[in-house]
């Protein structure tokens, strides 16, 4: 037996988890912004505009193409207005959430997306519904039921049911993500969906009468560091993690995510938390994990487990 990780391993371990690390961030950033009056799409537009420069800026640079399929202009209208639209209401309906039950407490029922995406496996791809997704599924469920804790309760439902609708919508994104990562860079589809984010947001921006430019240095530090840090930068940082390790170890670590949005929301934003409601969010995240492991093929699992045991 090596009595030590293997280094590539290791740096890809790393990678994933400053990843989970820097999206745990997104919670606590974005409502700084929302904090100074600066509406939710307004403020989403400013992420993604950013976001899509760093990440182009970084393609130019690693001179990587944008690698594109045939008919690629019908393709980019596809992503234009179904990964936009999905995406982009993800985001919405998180900091939309947030303001009702905290960022701490959206992000981990956000987390809950992989129930969804294990269920549109069952429908269209016809995974079978085992007892232990069963299982995960209403574990779930009663994590969700402890996060109640002891707030009022028609907020605290408005609350669940965005973050839910949140979860919903980035789950439709990651399935059909997995999907079009088999004909197109994942760089690329990330690029694509920040631009068609961008856009549509300066157009709700501009509907709602909420567009505006920040004139306040300190408001575009926090600008550039929720497009940038917990944007683009944990994306590029997930992606080069993948190239060494497998994606139910990088799911694994992506917990860290949720639980530094906790962190973050009760330390500066003067979120409280009670006892049940951590024994729930740690509930929800193990069956969450759970079913994603539980997707997994025979095989894969025995390969997750044989580096295990010669690490």
């Amino acid at each position: 037996m090596r009595s030590n990780i293997l280094p590539n391993e290791f740096r890809g371990m790393m990678l994933a988890a400053l990843s989970g690390i820097l999206f745990g961030s997104l919670g606590l950033l974005g409502t700084k912004l929302i904090q100074q009056h600066i509406s939710v799409v307004n403020m989403l537009f400013w992420r993604f505009f950013i976001a899509s420069i760093w990440i182009y800026m970084g393609l130019i640079f690693s001179r990587k193409r944008l690698i594109l399929p045939p008919n690629h202009k019908l393709f980019l209208g596809k992503i234009f207005i179904f990964f936009t639209l999905c995406y982009s209401s993800g985001s919405a309906f998180y900091f939309i959430a947030s303001e009702y039950i905290g960022t701490g407490l959206a992000m981990v029922i956000f987390f809950s997306f992989p129930i969804f995406v294990t269920l549109f496996a069952w429908l269209f791809d016809h995974l079978p519904l085992t007892k232990t997704i069963f299982l995960a599924l209403l574990t779930v469920i009663f994590g969700l039921y402890l996060l109640k804790g002891n707030s009022d309760v028609s907020r605290h439902f408005m609350g669940v049911l965005l973050s839910l609708v949140a979860s919903f919508c980035y789950a439709i994104y990651v399935y059909s993500n997995q999907h079009l990562t088999k004909i197109i860079d994942s760089r690329t589809l990330t690029l694509l969906t920040c631009v068609g984010a961008t856009i549509l947001f300066f157009i709700f921006s501009c509907y709602t009468h909420t567009f505006f430019i920040p004139k306040n240095w300190l408001t575009w530090l926090e600008i550039i560091a929720i497009s940038v840090v917990a944007t683009a930068l944990p994306i590029q940082l997930l992606l080069d993690g993948l190239q060494y390790i497998n994606p139910i170890k990088a799911s694994i670590l992506a917990v860290l995510e949720p639980v530094i949005t906790v962190i973050f929301g009760v330390l500066f934003l003067n979120e409280m938390i009670n006892f049940q409601q951590v024994i729930g969010i740690i509930i929800v995240l193990i069956g969450a994990i759970f079913i994603q492991f539980e997707r997994l093929p025979m095989s894969q699992r025995q390969l997750l487990f044989a580096e295990g045991e010669s690490s």
